[in-house]
């Protein structure tokens, strides 16, 4: 039973970046309706009651999702994440893959020995009812990842959010040689 001024219980975020969806948008002084439409032309079919769950929280956000906001917004990795990072893999629109992390699990399980198995197990005892079928689906890159089922995955992995993104100036390009 519920009193009569008791306070609602507090509804959990389901993406991340809603936030930062909202305020970019504000400072380029976009309505919702007009950032829906250059989403679309990027690619995404969108509409205004979407882009107002992504900003309130209700909606998850899929990591290319998050990308094409990035593109619009003529933002960077660099503009979001605090150090000078960037991130290893981001699909164009038009890529098969349908998330940009899959490979990155598969190799941080692969680095700490564990089975597809070993790994779903654990992340069921941390609260996902994944199955194998999922789990192989989302290191084929086959199944969009929601940012929160990418935390969870880290977390259990003993990996942090900026172990997704290598820093930009530790890359080592060669030259490329001039042809005569």
């Amino acid at each position: 039973m519920f009193l009569r001024n008791s306070p609602k219980p507090a509804r959990k975020r389901l993406n991340q970046y809603g936030l930062l969806v909202r305020r970019f948008r504000i400072e380029m002084g976009l309505s919702q309706e007009e950032l829906t439409e250059q989403l679309r032309l990027a690619g995404w079919r969108i509409g205004q009651s979407t882009l107002a769950n992504i900003e309130s929280g209700k909606r998850s956000l899929l990591d290319y999702e998050w990308q094409l906001f990035l593109d619009v917004f003529g933002k960077s990795w660099k503009d979001v994440v605090p150090t000078n990072v960037e991130p290893i893999y981001c699909p164009k629109p038009q890529s098969k893959k349908r998330n940009s992390s899959g490979a990155l699990i598969e190799r941080f399980r692969k680095e700490l020995g564990w089975t597809r198995e070993e790994l779903m197990r654990a992340i069921q005892r941390a609260g996902w009812d994944i199955d194998r079928a999922v789990l192989v689906s989302i290191e084929k890159q086959e199944r969009p990842l929601l940012d929160y089922e990418l935390k969870l995955i880290f977390a259990v992995l003993g990996q942090d959010w900026d172990s997704i993104f290598r820093k930009r100036d530790t890359q080592k390009r060669t030259p490329h040689k001039k042809k005569m």
